[in-house]
């Protein structure tokens, strides 16, 4: 899939998930209300009683630097796909995407970081919807992106390994896959909300 596809599409899933989730109940898309993040307020949205606005997506201004000062953080080459993900839109969004707002962005990637995973080519980009699990793009079958799934671990279990001594192989046993691809993880996520 070239980059113009990968964009259309993945701006096609943020705009259906948030149609989708302020269709269910408008709750999904509020957030407490940020000092110097009012471009993130919906239009005519006003702080609640409770300090709570409706957020909307706003397009992406990322630069090339920014994503290879995240590159270098975290110690991995993003694939195409994650730096489209990472540069279409800021969106509050957070358990199994990870947030990516105006004033933090990259808060999902690096929430999720773990340098044991990212040293043995397991990319976290986010926290599953109980922030028990770390999701991770698997990147050794780069560059074919399609073929790189979506993986998670418990934490509980990753913070029992040692940062100096663990390798790919102790990872890949108790690693869970969740999705064939990024697209499919996507994908996932949509039909899950639609159910709800």
């Amino acid at each position: 899939m070239d980059a113009d596809q990968c964009r259309t599409r993945i701006k096609n899933f943020f705009e259906t998930l948030y149609d989708r989730m302020k269709t269910i109940d408008e709750v999904l898309v509020k957030t407490a209300m940020i000092e110097d993040n009012e471009s993130m307020w919906a239009e005519g949205s006003a702080p609640d009683k409770d300090g709570w606005v409706t957020w909307k997506l706003v397009p992406a201004q990322v630069s090339d630097r920014e994503i290879e000062e995240l590159e270098e953080y975290i110690g991995a080459k993003l694939p195409q796909v994650l730096k489209i993900f990472l540069t279409t839109y800021f969106h509050y969004f957070d358990e199994e995407i990870g947030a990516n707002p105006v004033n933090e962005k990259f808060e999902g990637v690096l929430e999720a970081y773990n340098p044991i995973l990212a040293d043995n080519e397991y990319l976290p980009f986010a926290w599953d919807r109980d922030r028990y699990y770390i999701r991770c793009i698997d990147l050794k079958n780069m560059p074919e992106e399609e073929a790189c799934p979506v993986v998670q671990i418990d934490h509980e279990i990753l913070f029992d390994f040692d940062e100096d001594t663990t390798g790919r192989e102790e990872l890949e046993e108790v690693m869970e896959v969740v999705a064939e691809n990024f697209f499919e993880y996507l994908d996932l996520i949509l039909e899950a909300v639609s159910k709800k």
